[in-house]
């Protein structure tokens, strides 16, 4: 039986992956160097990584001298400036699930490849400081997601089994993660994203959180094969 919801932060909750791109190209001029010069992979496909992994594979590429401390706590303040400039909202849903799955007694987590300081402001801006009964942050862990280290963390600090929770991701690298560590994994792509995530490994994919309701966590299955909704659901 599900006795919790784990929710994933960045491009889930939130779209911010344009803010995290335009800081990342500013942190490279900052230091003499185009966001152009990086990999492909590294411009395009470092979404659900976490935030010092991705400042030190810049920092690799670019042969920057600076110190990574340094180049985060740049990036912490250039999103901050830019986050304030913009409107920004939840994703479509994602607040009513959230409210939803809290008044029927289930667990909240946040488990967030980001830095806690850039995470509780984000979280703090759209309501939802305290909604989580605990938030697991880059920082908390010495392997990022796609390593199940994250979500083995936050089920052992909310003491469920895995069997007993369900991982709410947007990246491939989260759902692997969220798999690896035993846990039942809904998959809700973002639209809008700069690559196209495949997370045909998680147990369902739904269009988005409007899709979401109480009765597919309540009664789970074990998995028989990719399930994926977005495309019969309209």
């Amino acid at each position: 039986m599900i006795r919790a919801a784990i929710f994933d932060l960045d491009e889930l909750i939130i779209d911010l992956e344009t803010i995290h791109k335009a800081a990342e190209r500013q942190i490279c001029m900052d230091y003499g160097h185009s966001f152009d010069a990086l990999s492909e992979d590294l411009r395009l496909n470092s979404s659900g990584l976490r935030e010092n992994d991705i400042l030190e594979r810049i920092k690799q590429e670019l042969k920057i001298t600076v110190s990574l401390p340094e180049m985060i706590q740049r990036k912490q303040a250039l999103f901050a400036d830019m986050m304030n400039e913009e409107l920004i909202q939840p994703m479509p849903g994602v607040l009513e699930a959230i409210n939803s799955l809290q008044a029927q007694g289930y667990l909240l987590a946040l488990t967030s490849s980001g830095s806690r300081p850039r995470v509780e402001m984000v979280i703090k801006r759209i309501g939802l400081l305290d909604a989580f009964d605990i938030t697991i942050c880059g920082e908390d862990v010495r392997h990022g997601k796609p390593d199940p280290e994250p979500y083995r963390l936050t089920a052992e600090r909310l003491n469920i089994s895995p069997l007993e929770g369900v991982v709410f991701e947007d990246a491939e690298v989260g759902v692997q993660s969220a798999k690896a560590a035993g846990l039942w994994c809904i998959g809700i792509p973002n639209p809008a994203a700069a690559t196209v995530q495949n997370l045909t490994r998680a147990d369902l994919v739904l269009p988005d959180f409007t899709h979401f309701s109480l009765e597919m966590i309540r009664e789970t299955r074990p998995r028989e094969g990719p399930r994926d909704t977005s495309s019969a659901i309209r």
